[in-house]
């Protein structure tokens, strides 16, 4: 079988042939990567250049840039190897991602045609380069050259979430395995490679098909676009075009564009679709189906038969040739070559001439730049940008309020009344849209497709590749099933995406304005609404939207402030800030509310924005400073300013709303509550807590709580306007955020505060950032991350809570023991660790499809949501996906019950309680937490066919499940049992055993009686109703009376069904706290796993940290670090390439020499300060970073790479770590350090660990060396926190070389041949971290590593010689 095919393949008949030639660009390619090469003229003017060269230019044209119509339509047949080469940089054996019209893009590798040995052929738009694609059994064919572009693997930016190349798909992902693994040898080795050698039909008659597409491509022509009266409406009309003056007949667009469903298999016919009603005549906009008198059906292609291929192994026969169409060949291209005789190819050559007219340009630039209504060669200046009223600096808001008012709101805008009553219908409720979201792009819904018009068009075009149609207004769009990818693409970068939707049928319409006393024009077209607004922190992951491309959280974060001077100060501090934030993660649907104050560094806000990262931002206009703008702006997250009560509710709105609303009224009532009068008293407890105790209504909020909830009211109303509101909000799942340094404050002692289970560490933005725990510094992504190092958790789920743990870790040594001896227990059982990994792997994402169930389920959303009356034409495919989502939850459920019982054998042994709760069944009296699912888990297997739903995505409830719907089904079945014992006592009546009920539909249950039964014999109740030959059909009054009932409960029965799905989900989420409790033991395992596998992996030692809980029977044993043989956790090499060199390090405790030393070790076994000094590039902030990540590793409960840790708790890590500046926020390099330094003395407690390294290099060596002295004198004495200071100020080393509270040493190096030539100093790093002070810095040695000039360094040297001898002579005259 021939291995070769294309898109021509799919369609089962062709478009009828038409007379003119008119080049008609395709409405759509998605496809095409937005970086392709792009001309500088519009559709419009492409088509008039090509008609001017057919007319004018010979065969060979002279400017391909400006007669690009010409090689399309006359390309010269005469293959030249030199210029193939030229215009494709591709070589045998290169890789590359290749695609055919309508099929994804697809990882191939450029190889000559096996049997001819040719690599190009065609010229041109028209030439083409032969590939294998990587598949399995592999595949071969010949390819357009403007869709092959270079592979840069699966790693590539294109290739992963929100590229051109991106794809989900396995057989995708497959084939780019395979191209990875090719891309590792060399061009010689991949062409040895085996590929498909199959002859292909096609292959044996290109050039004839090749002539016969470039010959008829101009057959096909969009004709002209006129305006048309409007008439009067008929249903089922079709919407046509006025023809020219030269007699040309309507013309027919369509759009090919494959969908990008794996599950749309549905037949699209047009006649079907004709949902957008009329307005599309008047607007001149494609709704996604042909236009013309003539009614034809397409086939699309069946996903179903080979769901992914780059090649379609479908072959049809081509019919007999057309004299006429020959004749017209010749008459067209003269210069044609002789055609080749051979055996029929597999498709139509009349298919293909009229499909490759759909073809993308050669280039975008025509789209991006051009358009209809400019001058030939100039750029294009659309309809949209020649209003005046849209003109920077003339519009105005909704409100008429010009762009220099303070309060102008830039996301609405003014459309003048005039310009509206001009507008077709459609376009202008487009306006009325627009005027309301200008910061929106608007996806516009006509008939099956998603259109955008206008600014919104050149948003498209540059951003997703599409093209622009024909016309002077900028117009572009792509199918319905397309909406997921292309919103999703926006989305990520930063864009406001609107989906709006047909809320009415044409049918609907009529029936509407039939109601009306005199509708208008602008009445005569169908409703349409937004159904929801995208962005990049209120995504929930809908089935249309599609699945998430990363699985950790993105917040939408809701700030309000009140500073100092509204009565926030507190005293002996300075300028405090006061802050209420609200944020939530809508994937999930946890909402996080709280209030705190903060210092004047804005600590906890900054700790907030490092631990929850927003991807969007909301605050009140003109309420925060202006320094929570800069720490907000340097999120780099999507910010909106909302207007003060109207948008941003204070307290009392954001209670008034819940109040009023009913989020919480489902919730209510699931819980028994007996007052259900109100919403107030619905509120869930978290909320409740912050109302006032004296106000019964919930409408006061209590002090304290104010700016919490006014946050909680920003977040609301853009939820609101999101319309996500009531499915987020009805989940009632909300958490009080407090910050975690504030217990700390409340604690009465160090062993109290500790001892409390529920104590975190505190690790702020500033030491998350420093030490690289969630994000690297270079390029901000994973690697090298401490994050990256631990996370091999095999759930969505399970990473979103490890990067909480890591954010938190534990205080309390009890705890931490427990969480240590659950890696232990899992350690000690590898068999059922192995098998609950590969279980685990299997598990989607059950928290957030728990969220999408609700979402779906909930009946608020089902009452009053624009979505409830979308006409949706995949809707089968949104069902598919709605069910296969809630039965992988079932799986995945069901893959949970197993883990728990895998795990029951080795429960009886294990000593962690964490452990025992999260694998235990929970029963009475037991530790165990996890729900018995096995009940629902059975009565969900029993309640519909699983896999007929799957394939139909229709659910047929099975008896018992679903109440009204086995009602109604009683109902029919007992009504269809009575028709029938009537019609039994019928035949015992008359004496006719072939009396039958016949009739469809209405007509339904008429008694067929024959003509052999005599008239007298007829009851006089029987009515007659139809005859037929032979036959008389009768009813009677008890008939209708049973009959009407039986429609009655077949209506029930149908409208049960169709509300079916909806209350099974909504049934399934009643039992949503087992469900999630479920979900967060599993989750918990997964990153207990995933902590063993660390603590057994690591590349050398890894010891057990032991945690001693501080005071005790002595309150006054001072805080003590005991780290020996310690490692890096992220470094396993050295930059030169050798192993990671060990070191000990001791603080507040004795040292190896001070042990070995005794009773003379000079009294400094209880120093908490260690300066730290060494050669530059000798590996002290190395060190200092090992250190404090080593310790959270430790209060995570994990292993840590030592030989052995002994350490009392810490309760907060600071940092000072390198030299940066804040240059947006405009401060300096050295105001940053003292800032950070500042926190650090506020903030620090004896049982801190602080990491300052080179304090005081930003400023003079005179102020930096005494700030540096200051700030260790503050540590040593007064703090007596342990701290690392490492530094190059010796003078500050002799200071305190006998101070007792410090501790000297350096980080060891060997110098060979010290001399006064800088250049003849070899200095070998010893990377090993020993006591005392190192003499020199050895600044010259990294000047020579650095490749400074050797004349500087000379230079340098000399100058340093004359310093220290000035610093020498002064000491002496002292």
């Amino acid at each position: 079988m021939a291995k070769q095919s294309s898109l021509f393949n799919f369609f089962t008949k062709s478009p009828p042939a038409v007379s003119k030639s008119k080049p008609s660009p395709s409405p759509v390619e998605a496809d095409l990567p937005s970086s392709v090469e792009k001309s500088n003229t519009s559709p419009k003017e492409e088509a008039k250049q090509a008609a001017k060269s057919v007319k004018k230019t010979p065969a060979k044209p002279k400017t391909p840039s400006s007669k690009a119509g010409i090689n399309k339509l006359f390309g010269n047949k005469t293959p030249s190897n030199a210029k193939e080469s030229a215009s494709c940089n591709f070589s045998e054996g290169a890789l590359v991602w290749t695609k055919l019209e309508g099929h994804p893009w697809w990882p191939c590798m450029v190889v000559p045609q096996p049997l001819s040995g040719q690599q190009m052929r065609g010229k041109g738009r028209n030439q083409r380069i032969h590939v294998h694609f990587f598949d399995e059994p592999p595949t071969r064919g010949w390819v357009s050259t403007k869709y092959v572009r270079e592979y840069q693997g699966s790693d590539s930016a294109e290739a992963k979430a929100g590229g051109v190349f991106f794809s989900g798909k396995p057989v995708i992902r497959q084939a780019m395995q395979l191209a990875d693994a090719a891309m590792a040898k060399s061009p010689e080795e991949r062409v040895k490679m085996p590929v498909c050698t199959d002859p292909s039909d096609e292959e044996e008659d290109v050039e004839e098909e090749e002539e016969e597409m470039e010959v008829d491509k101009s057959s096909l022509s969009d004709g002209a676009e006129s305006g048309e009266e409007e008439e009067g409406l008929k249903r089922g009309r079709r919407s046509s075009r006025t023809t020219t003056a030269k007699g040309q007949k309507p013309k027919r667009r369509r759009i090919v564009v494959a969908s990008d469903s794996e599950d749309s298999g549905d037949e699209f016919k047009p006649e079907q679709a004709d949902g957008s009603s009329d307005e599309d005549d008047e607007e001149g906009v494609s709704s996604g189906v042909d236009e013309g008198e003539e009614e034809e059906e397409e086939e699309e292609s069946e996903p179903g038969t080979e769901p992914d291929s780059p090649v379609k192994p479908v072959k049809r026969k081509r019919p007999a040739e057309k004299p006429a169409k020959k004749a017209k060949s010749k008459t067209l291209a003269p210069t044609e070559a002789p055609k080749r005789t051979g055996p029929p190819a597999s498709v139509s050559s009349d298919t293909k001439s009229k499909l490759s007219a759909f073809s993308a340009p050669d280039s975008f630039e025509s789209q991006s730049s051009g358009g209809a209504g400019g001058a030939e060669g100039g750029v294009t200046v659309w309809d949209h940008e020649k209003l005046d009223w849209l003109q920077e600096g003339r519009r105005k808001d909704a409100r008429r309020r010009r762009e220099s008012e303070e309060d102008y709101d830039a996301s609405t805008l003014y459309v003048p009344e005039d310009f509206l009553n001009r507008c077709t219908p459609g376009m202008r409720r487009w306006w009325e849209l627009k005027s309301e979201m200008l910061d929106t792009v608007i996806f516009y819904k006509v008939g099956k497709f998603y259109e955008l018009y206008h600014m919104d068009a050149v948003v498209g075009v540059n951003e997703l590749g599409f093209t622009f149609m024909k016309g002077t207004w900028a117009h572009s769009g792509f199918p319905e099933i397309g909406f997921g990818r292309f919103s999703d693409v926006l989305v990520q970068k930063g864009y406001k995406v609107a989906r709006v939707e047909q809320t009415e049928t044409p049918e609907m319409m009529e029936a509407r304005c039939k109601k009306m006393l005199r509708p208008t024009k602008f009445d005569r077209v169908v409703k349409r609404e937004v159904c929801r607004v995208l962005t990049r922190g209120t995504q929930t992951y809908s089935v249309l939207d599609g699945s998430p491309a990363e699985s950790h959280s993105k917040y939408l974060l809701s700030v309000k402030e009140r500073s100092d001077g509204e009565g926030g100060g507190a005293a002996g501090v300075g300028h405090t800030h006061t802050y209420g934030v609200c944020f939530v993660d809508t994937s999930v649907g946890r909402f996080h509310v709280g209030q705190f104050r903060d210092d004047r560094h804005c600590s906890r806000l900054r700790t907030l924005l490092a631990h929850h990262a927003p991807a969007q931002l909301l605050f009140e206009r003109g309420n925060p400073s202006a320094e929570t703008r800069k720490i907000l702006k340097g999120t780099g997250a999507m910010q909106d300013g909302l207007s003060a009560s109207s948008q941003f509710w204070d307290a009392q709105k954001t209670l008034k709303a819940l109040a009023e609303a009913d989020y919480f009224q489902e919730g209510a009532a699931e819980a028994g509550s007996e007052d259900s009068s109100g919403g107030a008293a619905l509120l869930p407890a978290t909320l409740k807590v912050m109302t006032s105790e004296t106000d019964a209504l919930c409408l006061t909020p209590k002090e304290g709580y104010e700016l919490a909830l006014s946050a909680l009211g920003g977040c609301i109303f853009y939820l609101k306007k999101c319309l996500v509101d009531q499915e987020l909000l009805s989940m009632a799942n909300f958490e009080e955020y407090v910050p975690v340094d504030v217990e700390m404050e409340k604690s009465e002692g160090p062993s109290s505060f500790f001892a409390k289970t529920r104590q975190r560490m505190v690790l702020d933005g500033v030491t998350l950032a420093n030490l690289e725990i969630l994000q690297n510094g270079s390029t901000g992504g994973l690697e090298g991350t401490l994050l990256e190092r631990l996370d091999t958790c095999c759930t969505p789920f399970g990473k979103r809570l490890l990067k909480q743990w890591l954010c938190a870790p534990l205080c309390n040594p009890a705890s931490i023991c427990d969480r240590l001896d659950a890696l232990e227990d899992l350690m000690a059982a590898p068999a059922q660790v192995q098998e609950v990994t590969e279980l685990l792997k299997k598990l989607p994402d059950l928290e957030r499809l728990l969220s999408k169930i609700h979402s779906i389920g909930t009946p608020l959303k089902g009452q009053g949501h624009p979505d409830s009356r979308a006409v949706m034409y995949e809707e089968v495919v949104y069902s598919k996906r709605k069910i296969a989502d809630f039965l992988a939850a079932l799986e995945g459920f069901k893959a949970m019950r197993e883990i728990v019982s895998v795990m029951a054998d080795a429960t009886e042994g294990f000593r962690s309680q964490l452990l025992r709760q999260v694998v235990v069944l929970k029963t009475d009296g037991g530790e165990g937490l996890f729900p018995d699912l096995s009940p629902e888990l059975k009565r969900w297997d029993t309640a519909f066919d699983h896999q007929k739903a799957r394939s139909t995505g229709v659910i047929t409830p099975k008896t018992g499940f679903d109440p009204e719907y086995d009602q109604a089904l009683a109902g029919v079945k007992d009504c269809d049992r009575q028709l029938q014992d009537f019609l039994e006592r019928q035949k015992k009546r008359l004496g006719c055993r072939t009396l039958a009920y016949w009739g469809t539909g209405r007509n339904r249950y008429q008694m067929e009686v024959p003509d052999s039964v005599s008239e007298r014999n007829i009851p006089e109740e029987y009515e007659v109703r139809s005859t037929k030959k032979g036959w008389k059909r009768y009813s009677t009054k008890e008939i209708e009376r049973w009959f009407t009932e039986l429609q009655r409960w077949e209506e029930k029965r149908d409208a049960a069904l169709k509300d079916c799905m909806r209350r099974l989900f909504y049934n399934f989420d009643k039992n949503y706290k087992d469900w999630q409790t479920a979900v967060e033991c599993m989750a918990v395992l997964d990153v207990l796993l995933s902590l063993s596998r660390y603590s057994q992996a690591g590349d050398g030692p890894m010891a057990r940290p032991e945690v001693i809980l501080p005071g005790g029977d002595n309150d006054s044993s001072p805080p003590f670090l005991d780290l020996r043989g310690s490692r890096h956790p992220c470094v396993t090499k050295t930059f030169f390439g050798d192993d990671f060199i060990p070191n000990d390090i001791f603080i507040g405790c004795a040292g190896v020499e001070e042990e070995e030393e005794g009773a003379h070790a000079g009294g400094k076994e209880g120093a908490t300060c260690v300066l730290v000094t060494g050669p530059n590039m000798g590996g002290k902030s190395t060190l200092m970073r090992q250190c404090g990540l080593i310790v959270i590793l430790a209060q995570l409960g994990c292993y840590v790479p030592a030989e052995s840790l002994r350490f009392t708790p810490v309760d907060r890590v600071f940092t000072r770590l390198g030299a940066s500046d804040r240059i947006m926020a405009g401060e300096s390099t050295f105001f940053v350090e003292l800032s950070e330094t500042a926190s650090i003395l506020l903030h620090g407690t004896r049982h801190s660990l602080v990491l300052l390294d080179e304090l005081g290099r930003g400023t003079a060596t005179y102020d930096g060396t005494a700030i540096a002295s200051a700030v260790v004198r503050e540590l040593a004495e007064r703090v007596r926190c342990r701290t690392l200071f490492s530094t190059h100020y010796h003078s500050l080393v002799e200071d305190y070389a006998h101070d007792p509270s410090v501790r000297l040493g350096h980080m060891a190096c060997m110098v060979e041949n010290e001399c006064e030539d800088p250049s003849q100093e070899t200095i070998t790093f010893l990377y090993k971290f020993i006591s005392g002070a190192c003499p020199k810095s050895y600044g010259f040695n990294a000047a020579r590593l650095a490749s400074l000039p050797e004349a500087v360094i000379q230079s340098g040297h000399r100058k340093a010689k004359e310093f220290e001898k000035s610093t020498v002579t002064l000491r002496l005259f002292k």
